[in-house]
């Protein structure tokens, strides 16, 4: 009877270990998912709730105005891209395109040019 009880009781402990992990790992939010959340926010002039998916810190360099801007040349089709940015310590840059899935591949890499890094820096 003693040994029943335990490995019901280890049944019930690993269902809910198993069901918090599996919670953490469905609700995680992802490039893709912050892209859709952004969009939203500015496609109905939510520009506060957008302002909390920017880091802290980085908010107050984007202006209402930016956001509106954004919203006015905002189309109904969206395409998004996730990339990885690889910055050596002799100043060279890599883009990395990666896919858009929850797997990230590379499907691109690009040797950034020297006239370009300053958008990265």
């Amino acid at each position: 009877m003693k040994i029943k009880n335990i490995i019901i009781a280890v049944s019930i402990l690993l269902n809910i270990v198993l069901g918090f992990l599996f919670y953490n790992e469905t609700t995680k939010e992802g490039p893709v998912d912050v892209g859709l959340s952004f969009k939203e926010a500015v496609r109905v002039e939510n520009y506060e709730l957008a302002k909390t998916l920017i880091a802290e810190g980085r908010q107050e360099h984007i202006s209402e105005e930016t956001l509106n801007k954004v919203n006015e040349i905002m189309s109904s089709g969206t395409s998004f891209k996730t990339y990885q940015l690889l910055e050596f310590d002799n100043g060279e840059m890599v883009l990395l395109n990666l896919t858009p899935d929850t797997k990230y591949e590379i499907q691109d890499v690009v040797i950034v040019p020297n006239e370009l890094k300053s958008i990265f820096k």
